[in-house]
């Protein structure tokens, strides 16, 4: 779930727009991504006249800075956090975005320990001016005192509100995976519980069948 995105959303269609291209020839052409060859999860913002973009690499936060979003593929990077080993964010690292927010830079990774039911989205800090430099500060678990199985996290502002939305489990184990909504107390902490503002009802929200895996053997996703 992504709100507020006109980049990714940009970047989302021409890459359809390939596809149809592809789709509609006699022989179809082997599809290559205009901007970088990989990068699920993607999410860009613009501040200050640079282009920030990350994106799932599963075991880092990579941050990537340019004028011109056109020139991704040789922009700067720089790898700008790993996670301790062993830690309670140390596994399955995605969907990072990042944020600027009073005053200060913010990152919102969904990442796990040794276990899957264990996934959460947790946030980094950094005061820097320019995201690339400074210390990033591990603020903690962004998690409704329900504290539940979540990932895909994202922040957004509305009616001088500000509100984080994620794809989550309604209970403890898997089985339903809806679109959840909450207040923000600051930019770190949530303000009371969760709202499930969606969850799946179509069809083709229910072919979520894991080969496999003993721990998770279906999953619908909304």
């Amino acid at each position: 779930m992504r709100f507020l995105l006109p980049l990714p959303l940009a970047v989302s269609a021409v890459l359809a727009f390939v596809s149809t291209l592809g789709a509609s020839a006699s022989t179809p052409a082997p599809l290559v991504n205009p901007l970088l060859q990989v990068g699920a999860d993607p999410w860009v913002i613009r501040h200050d006249g640079w282009y920030f973009h990350m994106h799932t690499t599963a075991t880092n936060l990579t941050l990537w800075k340019t004028r011109r979003i056109g020139d991704l593929a040789k922009a700067e990077k720089k790898v700008v956090w790993t996670p301790p080993e062993n830690s309670p964010y140390s596994k399955s690292v995605w969907a990072p975005e990042i944020h600027w927010l009073d005053g200060k830079w913010y990152i919102y990774f969904s990442a796990q320990g040794n276990e899957r039911k264990s996934h959460r989205v947790w946030v980094l800090e950094n005061a820097s001016p320019d995201p690339m430099t400074g210390d990033w500060e591990m603020k903690g678990k962004l998690a409704t005192p329900s504290d539940k199985w979540e990932i895909d996290g994202s922040v957004f502002e509305f009616g001088g509100r500000r509100y984080f939305t994620w794809s989550g489990w309604e209970g403890d184990t898997n089985g339903v995976q809806g679109i959840y909504l909450a207040l923000m107390k600051n930019p770190w902490t949530l303000s009371g519980e969760r709202v499930r503002i969606s969850t799946p009802t179509y069809p083709w929200e229910k072919f979520g069948d894991v080969a496999g895996d003993a721990e998770l053997t279906h999953l619908d996703v909304n």
